[in-house]
C-alpha cells in the first residue's frame, strides 16, 4: 500500500510492521492522509543496529524503562476526513516531541523508531462493531 520510495531504507519488523524513523513519519502520514487513512495511534520502538527485532520498553536517562504510545479517538458525529485530519496532525506532533529532548541516556545504542497503525474508513467501522 505505501510506495516503495517511502519504505525504502526504513526498519520492517518480522511480523511486516514498519518502524519509521522520526524524519519519515511526515512523509508517511501526508501519503495515509492522502489516502484517506486515519492514524489512530503509534508506539515507539527500540531497534538495536543490525537486529530486526524492537522493544518497546525504552531506557530513560532517570529511573525506569518507560513505554511511549499515543492514541486518536473519534469524537461522536467527526466525519471521516475531520478525523483523518485529525489523526495525522496528532501523529506527527508526536514524532516532534516523543520522546522528549532530555528522557533518553546520550549514549543510547540503537535507535528510537515510530510504529504506526492506520485504518481506512471501512475497516474503522469493522473494528467498532466487533464484540469483545
Amino acid at each position: 500500500m505505501i510506495p516503495e520510495e517511502i519504505t525504502k531504507n526504513t526498519f520492517r519488523a518480522k511480523n511486516g510492521e514498519y518502524g519509521w524513523r522520526r524524519e519519515q513519519v511526515p512523509a508517511v502520514v501526508t501519503f495515509l492522509r492522502q489516502q484517506m487513512q486515519a492514524v489512530l495511534g503509534g508506539e515507539l520502538w527500540w531497534v538495536l543496529d543490525g537486529e530486526h527485532t524492537w522493544s518497546g520498553s525504552i531506557p530513560q536517562r532517570e529511573g525506569p524503562d518507560s513505554v511511549y504510545h499515543w492514541e486518536t479517538e473519534r469524537r461522536s458525529n467527526e466525519s471521516w476526513r475531520a478525523f483523518v485530519d485529525r489523526c495525522a496532525a496528532n501523529a506527527t506532533e508526536a514524532a516532534k516531541v516523543l520522546p522528549g529532548a532530555d528522557e533518553l541516556p546520550r549514549d543510547l545504542p540503537g535507535q528510537i523508531l515510530y510504529n504506526l497503525t492506520w485504518v481506512s474508513e471501512v475497516e474503522y467501522g469493522t473494528l467498532r462493531n466487533r464484540s469483545v
